[in-house]
């Protein structure tokens, strides 16, 4: 039986200033840091023998995290785990897109798989470029656990279809914060969640953050 761990990546500047990503970067902040140390302790003991990472420095940085704390050697990186890539938006905060795009944003707050961004990609494109190296790691490793590190709209897509979801019912999946953590057993073609979107490893790190504001 193979395993698949799905995660995103820590926290970083532009999550915090509210800014569209994309296929653009930005550093991890010190609270998605310690996000991705406190992951990667959660994930001491699930037996993970190699970890792919998408190519965009937030996801290799968090990727870097859990390759340390589990001893493991290579990073392997790859676009196909890039984050939906939203062209003119990217750098941009999300109230400017907002306001400059309004017919399209009308269009992406309700259906947003029918968007394809200016200059940019959509869902489909996104699903169907993950989906198929997540297939190929699982022919590839086949019998053994792999960690997949990608984004937030690219994993909440390739969650919806490992539970059987159409792209078009992505609403009914939960949306992935930083570090979600996502576990997988596949069975020929039978995918059985094990655990989806869970942030619990994040719990001692905010009641920390709470204490210290306290102590301020």
């Amino acid at each position: 039986m193979t395993r698949i761990i799905l995660t995103r990546h820590g926290q970083t500047l532009w999550n915090v200033e509210g800014r569209v990503q994309g296929g653009l970067d930005s550093p991890l902040t010190g609270k998605g840091i310690l996000q991705a140390c406190s992951l990667a302790d959660r994930l001491r003991d699930e037996g993970i023998q190699y970890i792919y990472s998408s190519d965009s420095l937030r996801a290799i940085g968090t990727a870097e995290e859990i390759r340390r704390k589990l001893g493991l050697t290579n990073i392997f990186t790859n676009p196909a785990l890039r984050e939906f890539s939203f062209g003119e938006w990217e750098g941009r905060t999300w109230q400017e897109v907002r306001e400059a795009y309004p017919d399209i944003f009308k269009i992406w707050d309700s259906e947003p798989h029918l968007v394809t961004t200016p200059g940019g990609e959509n869902m489909k494109t996104v699903l169907e470029r993950s989906w198929k190296f997540m297939e190929n790691i699982i022919k590839f490793h086949s019998g053994a656990t792999v960690c997949l590190v990608t984004h937030g709209i690219t994993l909440k897509l390739l969650v919806t279809k490992a539970l059987g979801f159409d792209i078009h019912d992505w609403a009914q999946t939960p949306w992935q914060h930083n570090t979600a953590l996502n576990i997988f057993e596949i069975d020929g073609q039978q995918w059985m969640p094990r655990i989806i979107g869970d942030c619990q490893h994040l719990d001692a790190l905010e009641l920390t953050n709470q204490e210290s504001d306290l102590i301020k």
